[in-house]
């Protein structure tokens, strides 16, 4: 029986795996859900930490290695540093929306979404991750994989219709410029596939099916 450990987004839990897990279970996959480190401590290699603490105290071997948002980020850091992982998938995980941006000045376009970010991040907690966000190189991280990494997008967050003008259109030049750069990507890295889901952020909630027919028939 395979092994699939399954990590949530950033302040979610592994509840939020609870309609995937069943049709993934169906297809014959052993099926673990873990929380992540809290947000205030975060550190890339914490989270790793904790992946690598979950299989062994479980007793999963070689498991895929599937996240949600800040949880498939850490799928993807996984991908690079396990040969002997069968997949790696990021669920929607991106970084600080900063760049790469098409459409719009690039440094003016950063200075705006980084006051943005600036004037949200009053929490400590918020202001940690968002350090440590823009400590990860995500793109280099997916040249990077080592072991095959599926990448699933939503195409409909509508994150941009809570933002103000300046941002909003900022943020749609993010979408844009990070997805030709992640299509770059994956013609040029064999072990990166990509799927865009007609969904909001909330991926593998919206479209659970499509979420567990995608991690299947990558295997």
């Amino acid at each position: 029986m395979r092994d699939v450990l399954l990590l949530p987004g950033a302040g979610r839990t592994k509840a939020d795996w609870r309609l995937v897990r069943p049709m993934l279970e169906a297809a014959g996959f052993r099926t673990l859900a873990i929380d992540l480190p809290e947000l205030g401590t975060w550190s890339w290699e914490g989270a790793l930490d904790a992946v690598a603490d979950a299989i062994d105290d479980h007793g999963l071997e070689r498991p895929i290695v599937a996240g949600h948002s800040l949880g498939g980020l850490v799928a993807a850091l996984w991908a690079t540093l396990h040969p002997e992982c069968p997949l790696a998938v990021n669920v929607d995980g991106h970084t600080n929306p900063t760049g790469p941006l098409d459409g719009v000045d690039p440094r003016e376009g950063e200075r705006i979404m980084r006051a943005f970010l600036t004037e949200h991040s009053a929490d400590p907690a918020t202001a940690h991750l968002i350090a440590q966000l823009d400590a990860l190189d995500l793109p280099a991280t997916y040249r990077a994989a080592r072991c095959p990494l599926l990448v699933i997008s939503s195409t409909a967050s509508g994150f941009e219709d809570l933002l103000p003008p300046d941002v909003a259109k900022v943020f749609t030049a993010y979408e844009r410029g990070f997805g030709l750069e992640l299509a770059s990507i994956a013609r040029t890295t064999p072990l990166v596939s990509i799927a865009d889901l007609p969904t909001g952020h909330h991926v593998h909630l919206e479209a659970p099916h499509e979420v567990a027919r995608l991690i299947l028939a990558h295997l």
